[in-house]
Parts: C-alpha cells; sequence; structure tokens
C-alpha cells in the first residue's frame, strides 16, 4: 500500500508539475477535468445523505463558467452566477416533489467548495495578479505566474508532508479527535513551521520577496489544515473512508486537493489585496 501511493504520488507530481510549467490551455484543461472529478465524487459522497442533486447540471455550469473565465468574459460569469442563483431557488418550486430547499443548498455547498479552489488555481496560473507582482523579485528567474503556483503546490504538499511525519514521530496530543483522529497537535505545528520554511527557502531561491513569502507562507499554513478538516468532516458526516478511488494509494480527487482548495483562494486573495 505504501509502495503503491508512493509511486502514484511520484508520477502525479511530476506530472503536476510538467503541466503547471507548460500552461496554457494544458493547464485549462487539467483543472477542468479536476474540477468536473472533485464535483462528481462531492455528488456522491452527499447522495449518502439523501440528497438530489444535478450532477449533470452541476459540471456543465463548472464547464461554462471555467470557460467564460479563461476567455475573460465578466458578463458571461455574472450571468451564469445569478442564473445559478435562480435555478436553485426556483427548483424548489417548480419540483417540490422531487427537490426540497436541502438539496439545492447541498448543491450550492458542492459548487463553491470545488469550483472555488480550482477557479483560483486557473486564476493564479493565467498570469494576470502575477504581472502586478514583479517588482516583488530581485531577478526574474521563474515566470512570476509560474512562481505562484509554484509556491502553492511546493508549501501546501510541505504542510501535509511535515504535519504527518512529524506527527507519526512526535504526536501525543490529538487535535481534532472527533473529525480526524490521526490529526495530533504536534503534527499540526510541525506541518505549520515546514510550511513556512518551505515557501522561505523556495523563495530565496528564486529571489521573491521575504516578506511577501513568509505572508504566503503562513496563510497556506493555516488554510491547508483547515481545507483538509473540511474534507474530513464531509466524509464524516457521509460516512466513508475516502472521497473516490480514482488515485491509487491516496482515494479520490478531493482527498489529495482538499488542502488546495482552501489554499488556493487563500494566495489568490493574499495576492489580489497587495498587487
Amino acid at each position: 500500500m505504501l509502495a503503491k501511493r508512493i509511486i502514484t504520488g511520484v508520477i502525479g507530481g511530476a506530472l503536476t508539475i510538467g503541466i503547471i510549467y507548460e500552461g496554457d490551455w494544458l493547464f485549462f484543461f487539467m483543472i477542468i477535468l479536476l474540477a468536473i472529478l472533485g464535483w462528481h465524487e462531492y455528488c456522491n459522497l452527499v447522495r449518502k445523505l439523501g440528497a438530489n442533486l444535478s450532477e449533470r447540471m452541476g459540471a456543465g455550469w463548472i464547464v461554462c463558467f471555467f470557460a467564460a473565465y479563461w476567455f475573460g468574459s465578466v458578463k458571461v460569469m455574472m450571468l451564469l452566477a445569478v442564473a445559478a442563483m435562480l435555478w436553485l431557488l426556483l427548483q424548489t418550486v417548480l419540483f417540490h416533489g422531487k427537490i426540497k430547499p436541502v438539496d439545492s443548498a447541498y448543491t450550492l455547498y458542492g459548487l463553491l467548495y470545488v469550483s472555488g479552489g480550482f477557479l483560483a488555481m486557473l486564476a493564479l496560473r493565467n498570469g494576470q495578479i502575477a504581472s502586478y507582482m514583479t517588482d516583488a523579485f530581485s531577478s526574474v528567474m521563474l515566470e512570476p505566474a509560474r512562481f505562484f503556483m509554484f509556491l502553492l503546490i511546493f508549501s501546501t504538499w510541505a504542510s501535509d508532508t511535515f504535519a504527518f511525519a512529524v506527527g507519526k514521530v512526535k504526536g501525543k496530543n490529538k487535535l481534532c479527535p472527533s473529525i480526524s483522529p490521526g490529526k495530533t497537535q504536534e503534527g499540526a505545528l510541525g506541518g505549520f513551521i515546514g510550511t513556512v520554511v518551505t515557501a522561505l527557502v523556495f523563495s530565496l531561491i528564486f529571489q521573491f520577496s521575504l516578506i511577501h513569502a513568509l505572508a504566503i507562507g503562513i496563510i497556506v499554513a493555516v488554510a491547508a489544515p483547515l481545507g483538509d478538516l473540511v474534507e474530513s468532516i464531509l466524509k464524516r458526516v457521509c460516512q466513508v473512508k475516502d472521497s473516490g478511488t480514482l488515485i491509487p494509494g491516496h482515494g479520490g480527487v478531493l482527498d489529495r486537493f482538499d488542502s488546495l482548495l482552501f489554499a488556493a483562494p487563500a494566495v489568490y486573495v493574499y495576492l489580489m489585496l497587495i498587487a
């Protein structure tokens, strides 16, 4: 099991790094695919609670919304957002025998949870925010859009890795036993320190502002484990161990990207505020 997890992680990590580096349409299609797979896993989870979700409608909305962002159409994005809101409300009237308000609430929760994080990754990689941050680099050794995505990815991986390693070796006091029994306070502290150090070292190598690197490191160190806990509570409520079986040794897309789904929007908001 461990060997399978390591092999899958190495292959998946190398593929992810290559796609992030290339960016453009390859990255766009990867994000679309991950978002749809994540939405599919979410729908399967909440159906265990008896929720009645329109999976195909949600998947189509995600594709259209991401495409509208990719082509820079704010008007279409607003139209899609309003249309989704109206539809979620009206379907409880038009199909009141089958769809209850709680079903629309589950749909909205899922669309926000899945699309928000992946859309933030798309926004970070498209380079618009990064173009305003070139002054924060002493020497642009790596395209800023690539740099911020790699900083996000490596910092989030560091959070998961250090938390797991320190928790295994030093973990004694449970962090949230009712949500995720395996997590410890010692592991959380190790993950926090490891994330910040990783962000600083990575930024030193590519000559990025250490002040901003420290801020981003702290943001990821807080947001990443929160994303993990959000998915943990979702799985606990639905009484499942993993969100899916797509990735051997790792579970599903949500299992692998849960930390990033919180960290990516947090980093994007920080960069947007300081740009």
